[in-house]
């Protein structure tokens, strides 16, 4: 299911700060594995004529918590071209899948905590908070028109916590994070592998 014009500009407009979309532009020849990951044109209706037909809100994929810095343009989260960033496993995991043009964004937001574990051990401390933002979180994606989608979640310890708060019925697949010492090749396949093993099962 695509989206409407309509609905891809409120989305743009009320959650553009946090949310992005499973798309990026390639890579140019002989650059780096890097190069493309923050070009935004591609995000970017008026430019990208195939955008609209591309974009799956019924897919999502989840990250943990947000770095907290201001986000340069809408829909910018998730293109991080710097140094730290992985994003570009990303966009080899998914390139030509089902899953391009997925729906992006944190679980939560604004916490201001460095690394995943203690973002999860503030969490676990703190499940009022918790459940404010996995509200939010229902919110945003009822703008984007994520009805009931396949949640693909970017590591083991926000899947748990997924589990014990969020919906029961919720579609969940469990991927490894993008942060983890594998190469991109490494990355795609059991990205992939534990999507369509979390498929089968489900027949």
């Amino acid at each position: 299911m695509s989206i409407t014009r309509d609905r891809f500009e409120e989305a743009r407009r009320d959650w553009g700060v946090v949310g992005s979309w499973a798309v990026w532009a390639d890579a140019r020849p002989g650059q780096g594995v890097k190069d493309g990951v923050g070009e935004m044109s591609v995000l970017d209706p008026e430019q990208n004529e195939h955008l609209l037909d591309t974009l799956q809100p019924e897919v999502v994929m989840l990250g943990i918590n947000g770095s907290g810095a201001p986000m340069p343009v809408p829909f910018s989260n998730f293109h991080d071209p710097s140094p730290r960033a992985n994003h570009f496993k990303l966009r080899h995991a998914y390139r030509a899948t089902l899953f391009w043009g997925a729906y992006l964004t944190d679980a939560f937001k604004g916490i201001e905590c460095y690394g995943a574990k203690r973002t999860i051990a503030f969490l676990r401390a703190h499940p009022l908070v918790v459940r404010d933002q996995l509200a939010r979180l229902d919110d945003e994606l009822a703008a984007v028109g994520s009805d009931d989608p396949l949640v693909i979640v970017f590591g083991g310890d926000l899947f748990a916590l997924l589990r014990e708060h969020w919906h029961d019925g919720a579609r969940m697949v469990r991927v490894p994070h993008y942060a983890h010492y594998l190469s991109k090749e490494d990355y795609r396949a059991q990205a992939l592998r534990a999507i369509d093993e979390y498929l089968v099962s489900r027949g």
